[in-house]
């Protein structure tokens, strides 16, 4: 059996060179059949269903020659001869349908997974998307449509056996009588293009049936992993109205889809049942005046017989090459998606300038973090952070405050001159490397299936207690059944909304970047937790900890406080200042 390199299936295209080709359905198909040699297993596949269809058509030629070479005569001796050819056509046959399946299938699983690498490494690109996508729809691309597109070796392998097959009776027809033989050739291509006509409405149907499952499975994904803030929102009415709307719309797409597959199906049957019919009433009035054989009527009748199955086959590849094309072309859009940062005009000098902001050692060294003045009603407070400090920034507008962390994680572009990162313009900088100095944990971070430790740390490294103390996770965790090692099935929707808060809060002090950005890390605990957190917070003097919240239990731990947006000029402090000094600040903060 062919084996498969391990190579990677990305290709690559290096910084501040030319731009990769953009992937298209054409070049996807390209991709998913050949790449990684995929191309031997590809002609491997075929090459075993083309024997196997060749094989199965001889079945019936072997079984005419066996009547009139041995069964007619009474030649015993030339009966086993037969048999013993009729045993070899059918170890032939099995032999070559199991390679072909195999070959078919390692290409089909390897293709496959390569697309799924393709579209979750754009999903996971540093840089990330311009348009935002639900996780649902992510997941429907990167499972039901790559495995339909990677189908495509199976589609070939198929239409070339099918072909064969065709071929392969008509050949046999015509060697027993030519009018036979002519009359296959003709009713083929007449029978194809009929079938072509009929499936026109099925492929329409069927990339309906797919746009709409694909939706509808899109919002099952993300109302089920958002089951709780529904409740607690009370839209589950809202999301169960959505959800149903959807889910008949997909419902009424597949029927309509099976419909027209079901009366596809009916019209293929009857044209392959009259060609049989007629071929057999040929045949058989060509037995009687003498024209061919007992044996050739059996050929002749076991060949139109099994010639319906690659006529209805080679039919049937339009419908399926169209649902292939439009998966394609749903992940072809994905791939094409823009950056949401965009890429710098000369990267390599990021990787040489960043985190070396002075040489000079007299120099005092620039902070870690700084978020310079903006312009606009709501620009961001002016701050730095070092080490040891933790920065407190009030924002009153939550949507202000999801941009904020969101530009300094380097998810959204941050203009020149606004974030610097250890002395450099993050603007200049890549998105890698800005993540590897600032961790900016969006407020919904979200645990995964694994061990309560697989979701704080990484693997193989050993939990700091130093991290879990100050997320205040160590009093449910000891009551778990198997404590930091228990499994959290379903995105940990067995605990509760301040249980999953607190892991994901100590997931990010253990982040290695000298930078953490924390978002509301304590909206779901009560208040007697949140002031076991806030103590925690203080034993980081290896961190610059900016807290974009308005709590204020945990401004009261900041060493600064700095107040922006709505319209205001920003205004810093400590919280008691503020609270002592700013009306703004107590209608937002309070006590």
């Amino acid at each position: 059996m062919v084996s498969m390199p391990s190579s990677s299936a990305i290709p690559s295209c290096p910084p501040g060179r030319n731009k990769p080709t953009p992937w298209t359905a054409s070049r996807l198909f390209t991709f998913t059949l050949l790449a990684n040699g995929r191309w031997k297993l590809l002609l491997v596949g075929c090459a075993g269903f083309i024997l196997h269809q060749v094989s199965e058509a001889l079945v019936p030629v072997t079984i005419g020659a066996a009547v009139d070479k041995a069964i007619s005569p009474h030649d015993a001796g030339a009966l086993l001869w037969w048999l013993g050819a009729l045993a070899v056509v059918f170890v032939v046959l099995a032999l070559s349908w199991r390679i072909g399946t195999l070959a078919t299938n390692r290409s089909f699983l390897y293709g496959s997974h390569d697309l799924r690498q393709l579209a979750v490494e754009r999903t996971l690109h540093p840089r990330g998307m311009a348009a935002r996508r639900a996780p649902g729809e992510i997941v429907a691309i990167t499972s039901s449509d790559a495995d339909r597109v990677a189908g495509l070796a199976w589609l070939i392998g198929g239409g070339l056996a099918a072909a064969a097959g065709v071929i392969t009776s008509a050949v046999t027809l015509l060697l027993i009588s030519v009018p036979l033989g002519i009359a296959v050739l003709v009713a083929t291509p007449v029978m194809l293009v009929v079938m072509q006509r009929l499936t026109k409405p099925l492929e329409d149907r069927s990339d309906v049936e797919q746009s709409s499952a694909a939706r509808a499975g899109a919002l099952a994904t993300d109302f089920v992993t958002g089951s709780r803030p529904l409740k607690g929102l009370g839209a589950e009415e809202a999301a169960v109205t959505r959800y149903t709307a959807a889910s008949r719309a997909s419902l009424l797409a597949g029927l309509r889809a099976v419909r027209s597959r079901s009366a596809y199906n009916g019209a293929s049957t009857a044209l392959s049942a009259a060609f049989l019919a007629g071929i057999a009433f040929f045949a058989a009035w060509f037995a009687v005046q003498g024209s061919i054989t007992v044996g050739q009527l059996v050929a002749v009748v076991g060949v139109a017989q099994f010639v319906q199955g690659p006529m209805a086959a080679l039919g049937f590849l339009s419908v399926e090459l169209a649902r292939k094309r439009a998966s394609a072309a749903r992940i072809a859009v994905l791939l094409a998606e823009p950056d949401a940062v965009p890429a710098l005009e000369s990267e390599e000098r990021t990787t040489t300038t960043a985190g070396s902001a002075s040489s000079d050692p007299l120099r005092e060294p620039a902070p870690l973090l700084e978020l310079r003045a903006g312009s606009g009603d709501s620009a961001f407070p002016p701050f730095t952070a070092a080490a040891g400090e933790i920065v407190g920034v009030v924002l009153p507008d939550g949507t202000q405050a999801r941009l904020l962390v969101d530009t300094l994680g380097s998810r959204t572009p941050a203009p020149r001159g606004l974030v610097s990162i250890d002395g450099q313009d993050a603007a200049d900088l890549d998105p890698v490397h800005v993540r590897s100095r600032v961790f900016a944990d969006s407020h919904d971070g979200v645990l995964f299936r694994g061990s309560v430790r697989d979701n704080v740390a990484v693997a193989d490294t050993p939990l700091d207690e130093r991290a879990m103390a100050a997320a205040a996770v160590g009093d449910f965790v000891s009551q778990l059944p198997e404590g930091t090692e228990t499994v959290l099935a379903g995105g940990g929707q067995s605990l509760s909304g301040g249980q999953r808060q607190r892991l994901v809060l100590g997931r990010s002090l253990h982040q290695k970047q000298p930078v953490l950005v924390l978002h509301d890390p304590t909206t779901a605990v009560d208040t007697a937790t949140e002031a076991v957190i806030a103590d925690g917070l203080r034993n980081f003097p290896d961190k610059a900890l900016v807290l974009v919240t308005t709590s204020p239990t945990l401004l009261a731990v900041c060493h600064r406080v700095v107040m922006g947006g709505g319209g205001a000029a920003s205004e810093s402090g400590t919280h008691r200042e503020l609270l002592a000094t700013s009306t703004g600040y107590r209608e937002v903060v309070g006590s």
